[in-house]
């Protein structure tokens, strides 16, 4: 079998068996069995379902590769013949071409050591999509990883046509940080809301407010956003509840602004309880950290790409994307760099990632390998 046919294989086998969060034992434990088959030189369990491969061939720098491997709970609807058959759980975020691609990156060069020198760990990563704290903590904290010199990872995007990789140079995802706020108030019926305090017009005034802390608090130089995505209070039409809750996201690129959104979020929210003679309580959860490419990772990678797709087709990104990754979570622990792989259907409809009817074009899988390669060959030669 020859190697696009091997990537394309594994990837449809991992999209029909998606596992989400911390629960993906088979995913695991394919993965081993390939690895296993590649004659890898160790694999590590780590985390719940994590696993690392370690390939040595000589003197030379020790280089992290990254796939992460959970779905999501999406109910596919893309009547593809190796479509999802666990309902309601769908590898809709493309992480089954990351696994992929990175045991197609593993074979080429477990086969061709002649051609790079050094240490490479292929590190297959579970709940990149959450439940916090995410995936990539247990394997930092692991300190299997501390003699990583670099850290590289590639994300399929059908924002970019096939043939093209995209890169940031410095911030390329925010820190994805959640809030928690329930405004507490006094029940009482509908028609006498003097006898009451309304959560209700609490909740309201807040999800009016928050805005002004973007414009009036943070610098316009800055770029956040928050995000009330969930908001739950009373039972019926004719009764004040006791409470209001809300749920958000706050996205940021620094520290610096993230620990003042914080700290104006709960301000803005105590002085409308207290204004209304209200409670409240507030939780504020720091989720994964911006990743910020460091230069020379980005250059090699720049490079790499450029090899294999040519010079015109590497984008330099102006705007780092408001999503949220745990790889910054490697590039903290040395430096490293995350890419975006274009995955654009040539003459089909493509949908964008955690969509049901999301689907890549396969044909663009080879170009994330040839990166992976070259990039190897080229750091560790």
């Amino acid at each position: 079998m020859n190697l696009k046919d091997y990537v394309i294989e594994k990837r449809r086998h991992f999209h029909q068996f998606p596992e989400v969060g911390f629960h993906c034992k088979k995913t695991s434990q394919d993965i081993e069995v390939y690895l296993r088959e590649l004659k890898v030189d160790h694999i590590h369990h780590v985390g719940v379902h994590s696993l690392i491969g370690v390939v040595q061939n000589g003197q030379g720098p020790t280089i992290g590769l990254r796939a992460d491997f959970d779905a999501l709970n999406i109910l596919e609807d893309t009547e593809l013949d190796f479509s999802s058959k666990n309902k309601g759980k769908m590898h809709a975020c493309g992480h089954d071409a990351h696994t992929a691609m990175l045991l197609g990156t593993c074979k080429y060069l477990t086969e061709h050591k002649e051609e790079w020198t050094g240490t490479i760990k292929f590190i297959f990563q579970e709940a990149e999509e959450g439940p916090a704290p995410g995936g990539a903590l247990a394997i930092v904290k692991s300190g299997l990883l501390d003699d990583v010199e670099d850290f590289y990872a590639l994300h399929v995007s059908p924002q970019y046509e096939t043939g093209v990789m995209a890169i940031n140079y410095g911030p390329a995802m925010a820190a994805a940080d959640t809030i928690h706020i329930e405004f507490i108030g006094k029940g009482a019926h509908a028609a006498l809301p003097e006898e009451g305090i309304d959560p209700i017009i609490m909740q309201a005034e807040y999800i009016m407010s928050i805005q002004n802390i973007i414009t009036r608090k943070i610098s316009p130089m800055e770029r956040s956003v928050i995000t009330i995505a969930k908001v739950e209070a009373g039972t019926t039409h004719n009764v004040i509840p006791e409470n209001a809750k809300l749920m958000g996201t706050v996205r940021t690129f620094s520290q610096n602004v993230r620990d003042k959104i914080r700290q104006e979020l709960e301000k803005l929210a105590m002085s409308i309880a207290n204004r209304h003679g209200g409670k409240l309580k507030f939780k504020y959860e720091y989720g994964y950290d911006p990743v910020i490419n460091n230069k020379d990772s980005v250059d090699f990678f720049v490079q790499s790409a450029q090899a294999v797709l040519g010079k015109d087709s590497v984008e330099i990104l102006e705007l780092p994307m408001a999503g949220g990754e745990d790889f910054s979570r490697y590039i903290n622990l040395k430096q490293g760099a995350l890419a975006w792989l274009g995955v654009k259907q040539v003459d089909k409809e493509t949908h964008n990632i955690h969509h049901p009817k999301f689907n890549l074009n396969e044909d663009a899988l080879m170009n994330g390998v040839q990166i992976f390669i070259e990039l190897i060959k080229r750091r560790n030669h």
